[in-house]
């Protein structure tokens, strides 16, 4: 007998094999803390919605949360035979609450119940990541800053370039790793979109209310397409590319630590805590921390193309393709994760060898570029004065010379107008200095940019701003925004929208002040845009402030009521809208509005 929750249509069990072929619990138990989350959303929707009873849904969420606490604890016994993470809960929560344990997955699918999971991941993981990439560049700006004099050649080709600073150096990757930073801020925008709710490709024939899902679990978006949520994949490959990038960057930086640390460079020596030695060769010291830095990228190039390959020829809309999709994202994830780790340790115990630096400068004519500039200063066009410089740089290699080593009298040979402050011009140290354009490599410029990287880094900012209900990363602004909000009454019924925006919910109809608008007009515009209904001189009621009122950001919102004209319709930021009883106003008001109506209640009364 096939003991499979969906065996109900099948007369035979599953081969032994065919089970240990499809299984994914394995790796996918990861997600538990995820599916849990969404279980105990999903079934508070179903008890609002009369779908299930209360009692029922409260007996589903203390099986579900006993369940996590087995799974923490380590007590949990994963079974290959149930195939995935969603049917090993499920068929716990039955064998531990009988029956209506059963009732969890009505309205639902294991097509949306992972897109769900791995969502609700990425948004969590997505931020582990941009808090730990804060670290990195906060030390990669400290190292710039501890070693601003020091300047090192330049590279184009691996030859001798122009002299640069090494904190220009540096901070070349603080870029680098900056921009990578802010693509994963910007990916989270199409992960936090709620698919659940889509069903298994169709929707669904129960009266769901995805707003009130989506409000439990802090999605700002929900989908639109119930086919496209359950198929889609893009915002994982979006993630995974920005690893690749992100690893991308991190092996350039390997590469060319590997390098300077040689014997042929040898300038920097790595942390002994990050190297290894050799089996047979007592002097090694192997930079195998960088080498796996290097190595690694590959895996996740690697796991970005399996991804798209998988993806690439399947039709619409699920299929069970899509369960390889997790093995290769966490592993870019846990690898991403140790190379960011590794990668901030490591920077601040590099040592620079100074001496070996200063040899170094001396060879491959690095201020030939500035010989040129001060000849093209001398009035000859530039692209004479690169040939006549060519041909000094020629002539000092058959004299075995560099360019500071010629003579006053060899120099003239070549042009007449070169005169005695041409050394000043062939000195590293000032050419280095006299890079003064923007973004150039002179001491000022560098510094700059190295105190504006750290002024981000205060005590406040060493992580992500995240709004403090729903973990979502946003810009914090010292001052509170304006708002305002206003009460509509009629027949002692008061006017509500149902918000088709985060937050999710019914509300006063209101918004922000526009800059240069009283709040009076504000109050009026709010209310048709919304509404389509006119307002005239309303009235203040009051002033709330609560820090907490509104999930986004600290808004403050100054009250009014007023009598309206005209015919409601809802439009805007309104999906609909309705009057309601004082006394039987709908379940889920966000903001603090229903505060907001009771105290206006209360001065109804007094008036």
């Amino acid at each position: 007998m096939n003991g499979k929750l969906w065996a109900g249509r099948f007369n035979t069990g599953q081969d032994n094999l065919m089970e240990q072929f499809s299984e994914s619990i394995s790796y996918d138990k990861r997600l538990y803390k995820y599916d849990i989350l969404g279980s105990i959303a999903h079934v508070k929707m179903l008890a609002k919605q009369s779908i299930i009873l209360q009692e029922e849904a409260e007996k589903i969420i203390d099986g579900l949360r006993k369940i996590e606490r087995q799974i923490e604890a380590g007590e949990f016994e994963f079974n290959p035979q149930d195939e995935d993470i969603h049917m090993a809960i499920e068929r716990a929560l039955i064998n531990l609450i009988g029956k209506v344990g059963g009732k969890l997955h009505t309205a639902r699918s294991r097509n949306d119940q992972i897109a769900l999971d791995e969502r609700l991941f990425l948004r969590d993981i997505s931020i582990e990541i941009i808090d730990r990439l804060n670290g990195l560049l906060k030390n990669l700006a400290l190292f710039a800053k501890e070693h601003i004099d020091v300047i090192i050649p330049g590279f184009t080709h691996m030859q001798h370039a122009q002299p640069i600073l090494f904190s220009h150096y540096i901070m070349a990757f603080f870029e680098k790793f900056k921009r990578d930073k802010e693509r994963f801020l910007d990916t989270i925008k199409r992960i936090d979109v709620m698919p659940l709710g889509a069903g298994a490709l169709a929707g669904t024939i129960w009266p769901i209310d995805r707003r009130y899902t989506a409000s439990l679990l802090n999605f700002t978006q929900i989908s639109k397409n119930s086919i496209d949520a359950v198929s889609d994949r893009d915002f994982m490959i979006e993630f995974l590319n920005n690893c690749a990038i992100f690893s991308m960057h991190a092996s350039r930086l390997a590469e060319d630590f590997i390098i300077y640390s040689s014997s042929e460079f040898s300038f920097i020596e790595l942390p002994d805590e990050f190297s290894t030695g050799s089996s047979i060769m007592p002097q090694k010291k192997n930079p195998d921390s960088l080498e796996l830095i290097r190595g690694k990228t590959g895996r996740v190039y690697g796991n970005l193309f399996t991804l798209l390959t998988v993806m690439k020829g399947l039709p619409l809309s699920y299929n069970r393709d899509m369960q390889e999709d997790k093995e290769a994202l966490f592993d870019t994830i846990d690898n991403c994760l140790m190379i960011i780790d590794i990668l901030s340790k490591l920077i601040p115990k590099i040592k620079l060898n100074i001496d070996e630096i200063e040899k170094s400068l001396e060879k491959g004519f690095i201020t030939a570029t500035d010989l040129a500039d001060y000849l093209a200063f001398k009035g000859y066009a530039f692209r004479d004065a690169h040939k006549i410089v060519g041909s000094i740089v020629a002539y000092a290699i058959t004299k075995n010379k560099t360019l500071k080593e010629l003579t006053l009298e060899e120099y003239k040979q070549f042009a007449d107008q070169i005169e005695e402050d041409v050394y000043d011009y062939i000195d590293y140290r000032r050419s280095v200095d006299k890079r003064k354009s923007f973004g150039g490599t002179s001491r000022a410029n560098v510094l700059e940019q190295i105190e504006e990287a750290l002024k981000s880094f205060d005590e406040k900012s060493s992580h992500v701003d995240l709004c403090p209900r729903c973990s979502y990363p946003i810009k914090i602004y010292k001052n509170p925004s304006l708002t305002v909000d206003c009460i509509i009454e009629k027949d002692n019924k008061v006017l509500l929208i149902n918000r088709k925006n985060y937050p999710f919910g019914f509300a006063l109809p209101g918004g922000f002040v526009n800059y240069g608008e009283s709040v009076e007009q504000a109050v009026i515009r709010e209310v048709k845009e919304e509404t389509s209904l006119d307002i005239v001189e309303p009235k203040l009621f009051g002033v709330y402030s609560d820090p907490e009122r509104d999930p986004r950001s600290h808004t403050v919102s100054v009250v009014f009521y007023a009598k309206a004209s005209g015919t409601p319709k809802a439009s805007d930021d309104a999906e609909d809208l309705g009057f309601f009883d004082l006394d039987n106003l709908p379940e889920h008001i966000v903001f603090d509005h229903l505060k907001i109506l009771k105290d206006y209640y209360e001065f109804r009364k007094k008036i």
